[in-house]
């Protein structure tokens, strides 16, 4: 029998693309954009899961979520929000989600696989004729918490067996990459083959919480121990017993609160604000993510040496995506049926191949953006090249445009690498102007501001070239 699965939004885009991949994957899917039709179905029959937006007219998600609850406390709630904060998630997993995802988010990359945990289904497929759920077997799991890794080619391949072996552990890991690689969905794929993988995942950005606020958050506190404080709450610590904590940006940690966090890492205990009497134990397992250099942060006195070697148990190092052009095609395709809401849609060729060339230096990110942005630009059924980012379609006018009139890029710079391509490029453009940076970006077909990114990029700025003219930037 079919896990049947309930999505309640006021987009009726986004219930279209939750229900079209959610069916196709073997659920049975209904939705509707009104939260009390939602109750009112729920009344009528059971659902396995029900995925709630949190902000919708009338009625908010997390007051859907504590109905849910009240008529069907058997059944699973996700969130999902444009708005998350910690104070968000912390509410929503108090009040009985068990999980939440925030906008934008992939159907197949982010929502499948954690309605696929949830019921126990395997990847791709229905549940078995007997109507048993899915087994926890080694094999099973293993596949498709990898599975939810969108491209798995050769510069992967190290990462993914490393990181099926040290997965099963209980031992702290720190995932190192560049902005944008994504870590987190290595985290998520790291608890999916965890013991844990039954208990929670919270997921918390340690940049984006205020210095005065991060003990309170992480590890709760009492009612009067500080303005505000109307409530005991717990912490994100507390809520992660059993499961995993990923702590993204950790590089970003004042080292005022490095120590107390250092303390519940090595001990498994803390004490909430306002109740320092009072120990609390809890069994988490951490993986803690950065694309900061953090023994440059250590040398700078930033960044805590004990709590580095802590974190640093198991050191995962996520490639760039320039390095993982094997990858691409998949990557592409992934983004365009996430966005595709069912429909048919491919680029152009010459669209197609300029995706591919392209650096990407935002990586997995940064291309997912291009797809939408494309996608939204689109006349029909293809994506072409007037559809890309304004970066991807600067990227071509350094490939093809002459800094001489008439004059394209030499055939020699087919042997070439991309980056060298658009190095000589700019260095006989920036000779043939004398450094002028208006003039060369004119001969380029850039902006100036697009010519001076890449001059410091490349490390291409010279006495002739930094302030060689007066004109204002272009934008």
């Amino acid at each position: 029998m079919s896990q049947r699965i309930l999505i309640v939004d006021d987009q009726n885009q986004i219930r279209d693309l939750l229900r079209i991949e959610l069916t196709r994957n073997g659920f049975e899917v209904e939705d509707t954009g009104k939260p009390e039709v939602a109750l009112e179905k729920l009344k009528e029959r059971a659902y396995d899961v029900v995925i709630t937006d949190i902000k919708m007219p009338r009625m908010d998600g997390l007051t859907l979520l504590r109905r849910v609850k009240a008529v069907r406390p058997l059944c699973e709630v996700v969130v999902i929000t444009a708005f998350a904060s910690v104070e968000t998630a912390r509410e929503a997993l108090k009040a009985g989600a068990v999980d939440y995802l925030t906008k934008p988010f992939s159907v197949r990359g982010d929502v499948l696989p954690l309605v696929q945990s949830i019921t126990r289904q395997p990847t791709g497929g229905d549940s078995s004729a007997s109507g048993q759920r899915w087994g926890t077997t080694a094999s099973a799991t293993e596949g498709d918490a990898l599975g939810s890794i969108i491209g798995q080619g050769a510069a992967m391949q190290p990462l993914l067996r490393k990181l099926a072996k040290v997965a099963p552990s209980d031992a702290p890991i720190l995932l190192r990459g560049p902005s944008g690689s994504g870590k987190e969905v290595m985290a998520t794929a790291l608890h999916g083959l965890s013991r844990r993988r039954d208990g929670p995942m919270i997921r918390v950005n340690c940049a984006a919480i205020p210095e005065t606020l991060l003990e309170a958050t992480l590890f709760g506190y009492r009612k009067g121990a500080f303005t505000g404080a109307n409530s005991d709450r717990e912490g994100l610590f507390h809520a992660a017993d059993g499961g995993t904590l990923f702590l993204d940006e950790i590089g970003e940690l004042p080292i005022s609160f490095q120590p107390k966090l250092l303390r519940v890492l090595q001990e498994g205990e803390f004490s909430r604000v306002g109740d320092a009497g009072t120990v609390v134990k809890v069994d988490v397992r951490t993986i803690a993510a950065t694309n900061r250099d953090l023994e440059e942060a250590m040398g700078a006195g930033t960044f805590r040496e004990d709590l580095f070697y802590r974190l640093n148990v198991v050191p995962l190092e996520i490639p760039a995506l320039v390095d993982r052009r094997d990858d691409l095609p998949d990557l592409i395709e992934h983004f365009i049926a996430s966005y595709s809401g069912g429909e048919t849609v491919r680029f152009t060729t010459e669209a197609y191949e300029l995706m591919v060339d392209y650096p990407w230096p935002g990586n997995v990110r940064e291309l997912s953006n291009a797809v939408q942005h494309a996608m939204l630009l689109r006349d029909g059924a293809e994506m072409a090249v007037g559809d890309l980012t304004a970066a991807v379609q600067d990227h071509l006018r350094l490939l093809e445009t002459s800094v001489r009139d008439g004059e394209r890029v030499a055939p020699e710079a087919a042997d070439e690498g991309l980056e060298s391509v658009e190095i000589r490029c700019i260095q006989r453009a920036l000779a043939k102007t004398n450094g002028n940076r208006t003039h060369a970006a004119r001969m380029l077909g850039l902006t100036r501001r697009a010519l001076g990114y890449r001059i410091q990029k490349y490390g291409l700025e010279t006495p002739s070239n930094r302030v060689s003219d007066n004109a204002p930037m272009e934008i």
